[in-house]
């Protein structure tokens, strides 16, 4: 009895990390939780509208085309092959991280510069315009 006690207690942790990398004949296959930030793991599709919805939009599409992905890796017969699905899969994810890591920086740095540094064309007023407005609030003697 003691035996059996003893095996089953070395064999339950064994399975537990068996599941939680998910080895399928061999081949480890990438997880979502990888990729993703934490807040985003379990995503599930967002209604309504708001910034923290287009991030949750986002993140859900991303989901979903890995999880596509994975099964077109899963359904490659041949080991080396699914190796090689697996790991495209991975660069592309990794590449998206990138990409979107580089978008937020980008519009971090932008809020964090002076506003005259922003666009400069967004905030120039005609100079005609303002030069005519200012004529004509002068007195008679000015014009």
């Amino acid at each position: 009895m003691k035996k059996f006690l003893f095996a089953i207690m070395l064999v339950m942790p064994l399975c537990a990390f068996a599941e939680d990398n998910m080895v399928v004949s061999g081949v480890e296959e990438p997880q979502w939780k990888e990729f993703a930030p934490p807040a985003f793991i379990d995503v599930k599709e967002p209604k309504g509208v708001g910034r923290f919805n287009d991030t949750a939009v986002y993140w859900y599409k991303r989901k979903t085309e890995f999880e596509n992905d994975t099964e077109k890796c899963r359904a490659v017969e041949e080991t080396n092959e699914r190796i090689a699905c697996y790991q495209k899969l991975k660069v592309k994810q990794y590449a998206k991280n990138s990409n979107y890591n580089a978008r937020l920086e980008a519009m971090d740095n932008e809020r964090k510069l002076p506003q005259e540094m922003q666009d400069p064309t967004a905030n120039m007023l005609p100079i005609n315009g303002m030069l005519n407005n200012y004529m004509r609030f002068q007195p008679n003697e000015l014009r």
